[in-house]
């Protein structure tokens, strides 16, 4: 197989991957048959793993159809005793409304595919069956070559990747998740995050006789006001000594009330009510720390103002990296510069990926692939198809040149 056959593979598995709207546990089944009938269909080793359904109800929250089944495809070509994994999310979010075109009907464009997922990141996914199936198709190479396609990257990865290196034990060498970062970026880390909810507490009573109620509202402007401004102050003085994708994400930050919640009626004194608060931690933070500082800071506010708070931890996730210096990335490096003839940049992302599983476990792992992050999650999405080429090739490439370092 050359190298232009590989790569119309990989538009022609896109285009069709597109059709398959793998929103929160729909078509999850469908989509993994295709890519194990393409796969299969060119010498590609396949095994599908169905995540136990006990185990994706306990785990996933009622918005996220934790009824739907998920499944994790496992493909390899290649021996040896190194193994090199390609990940891929075959999940994508809400098309949402206002395309120009149809969302889920792939839409070739002056050299553009359009759709939602073409970049994020079922092109990656594309990119990374071609490579499989180069291989196989011309000849085994002298390393482990493993393609994992995950559900649910997009609501934390939990029962994606997280179930993949938890509890199936994946163990690879390294990893390159085909997220895209753009051909002239690496994402050797990203940022990590603590979702919380803060619970202010008043009593409740009619709204035509508020004074024999405590408006827990009122009580929540006081508190709030005063954690908002007295975390940020703190968090102020800190930033990150590494490189991140966007220079204001080397600070830690905080993101209060994206959700609120409140008894919910007009004529109420509400007793109780609710705000969120997105916490993201550089690299040299942990989230158990950031978890007692937030608790902390609480209870002292709490105690000085008279307002009785709890907090309810939603989510939380450590950041991950992997040291520019390691192997791995400057094979990487070495690799992307011979194709493309420019050196990229190694930055950490601004936002989550599911690189942290694999570091929590001192696995190289890094972010590289296909597409543009700025119109991830947008309308109009779509993917340059000269940058899903040039991916397969370096995809491609890096293999050969593992190979070499371990002959």
């Amino acid at each position: 197989m050359k190298l232009e056959e590989a790569y119309k593979l990989a538009v022609e598995v896109l285009s069709e991957s597109i059709k398959y709207k793998t929103v929160l546990g729909e078509q999850y089944e469908e989509i993994v048959n295709y890519y194990s009938e393409v796969l299969a269909k060119h010498g590609v080793h396949v095994t599908v793993h169905r995540v136990p359904d006990e185990y994706t109800l306990k785990h996933l929250a009622h918005q996220f159809n934790p009824d739907k089944p998920r499944y994790i495809l496992l493909a390899r070509v290649g021996y040896g005793e190194k193994v090199l994994q390609f990940n891929g999310h075959y999940d994508v979010v809400p098309a949402g409304e206002g395309w120009s075109k149809p969302p889920f009907e792939p839409t070739i464009t002056n050299g553009k595919l359009f759709g939602r997922g073409s970049s994020d990141m079922k092109g990656g996914i594309a990119a990374i069956i071609a490579t499989l199936v180069y291989f196989a198709q011309t000849r085994e190479p002298g390393i482990i070559l493993e393609a994992a396609f995950v559900p649910d990257e997009e609501i934390g990865g939990t029962t994606g990747t997280g179930y993949l290196v938890n509890e199936l034990c994946s163990r690879p060498n390294w990893v390159v998740i085909a997220e895209p970062s753009g051909l002239n970026n690496i994402y050797v880390g990203h940022r990590g995050n603590v979702w919380c909810l803060v619970k202010v507490h008043g009593k409740q009573a009619h709204g035509s006789t508020p004074w024999l109620g405590d408006n827990a509202f009122e009580k929540m402007l006081v508190f709030a006001r005063r954690f908002i401004e007295e975390y940020r102050d703190t968090l102020a003085s800190r930033i990150s000594s590494y490189k991140y994708e966007h220079p204001e994400a080397s600070k830690p930050s905080i993101n209060p009330g994206g959700l609120l919640v409140s008894p919910g009626a007009v004529n109420v004194v509400p007793g109780f009510v609710g705000f969120s608060i997105d916490r993201r931690l550089v690299v040299e933070e942990k989230a158990d720390n950031v978890v007692a500082e937030i608790m902390s800071i609480a209870e002292r506010i709490s105690h000085e103002t008279g307002v009785k708070v709890s907090v309810d931890v939603l989510s939380k996730s450590d950041p991950a990296y992997t040291p520019e210096d390691s192997p791995f990335v400057k094979t990487l490096v070495k690799t992307i510069t011979q194709v493309t003839g420019i050196s990229p940049r190694t930055t950490i992302c601004v936002g989550g990926l599911d690189l942290r599983y694999y570091t929590a476990h001192g696995i190289p792992a890094v972010a590289y692939g296909p597409g543009k992050v700025e119109v991830a999650h947008k309308v109009d999405e779509y993917i340059e198809l000269e940058d899903l080429r040039r991916t397969v090739e370096i995809y491609i490439n890096l293999v050969k040149n593992l190979e070499k370092e371990f002959e």
